[in-house]
């Protein structure tokens, strides 16, 4: 029987939420598919149309949570206001918040998933390629209406706040003050030292300070090798004449 898109997106839930319990309860290695799919209550192979794997199941509970930070951040009052420190601040805390109901579940897979090579790991491309896009979002917005100068190096800076974000993650997961305020007060310091650098070039000054002395030293190492073949070819030339005089 065909199922509707609205159902789909029930079963998806249902499924992603059995897992989160079952993992937390039994763990990663003990959880199967089949204790999983009854938990959610779909049929035993029905729930390999959504999730082929045991590690998809982490990813898609991953990609469920940006998406819903991303809709939650749409439907904050005046958000297209917003700076983009403000813009940074909210889509941490908003996704934060998204995981504060399975913090157990966080705990126990973040680092494995996170830190595994990216490029061999589809489902996780397919999270950062999401949140870079988010990322990008804020950045060109805020150069569009003047509030920053457009960078000579955006991608590096979006992937060092994709780096920022799992940093502030793995705080916030070893964090035990109350209402992990400490994190709070991280994420208001380091973005205040973040945007002021934006927003003074400092980036941009450094990059062209670094150009400037790579192609200086290039140049002069370029022009010393020009001279020792100069040079070179010279003392060929002596070596030849003389030989052909003899």
């Amino acid at each position: 029987m065909k199922i509707g898109v609205k159902q789909k997106a029930e079963n998806r839930r249902a499924i992603l939420d059995a897992a989160v319990d079952l993992m937390i309860e039994k763990g990663y290695r003990s959880m199967t598919m089949r204790a999983v799919a009854r938990k959610a209550g779909i049929g035993d192979a029905t729930i390999y149309n959504y999730f082929p794997t045991k590690e998809s199941l982490i990813h898609g509970y991953y990609s469920e949570a940006l998406d819903t930070a991303e809709r939650s951040m749409a439907k904050v009052e005046d958000y297209d206001q917003f700076d983009l420190r403000e813009r940074l601040q909210l889509l941490m805390e908003t996704i934060l918040e998204g995981y504060l109901g399975d913090r157990e579940f966080v705990d126990e897979t973040f680092s494995s998933v996170f830190f595994r090579p990216i490029p061999v790991d589809k489902g996780m491309r397919a999270i950062r390629s999401r949140f870079l896009d988010i990322v990008k979002e804020q950045f060109e917005a805020a150069v569009e209406s003047g509030e920053l100068p457009d960078l000579m190096l955006k991608e590096l800076v979006y992937h060092c706040i994709w780096d920022y974000f799992v940093a502030v993650t793995l705080y916030w997961l070893r964090d035990d003050s109350e209402q992990f305020t400490n994190t709070t007060v991280f994420i208001d310091k380091s973005l205040d030292l973040g945007y002021t650098m934006l927003k003074a070039g400092v980036l941009d000054k450094i990059t062209s300070l670094a150009s400037f002395m790579f192609k200086s030293h290039i140049l002069s190492r370029v022009e010393m090798i020009m001279e020792e073949r100069d040079t070179f070819n010279r003392l060929k030339d002596e070596f030849m004449s003389h030989d052909v005089t003899r």
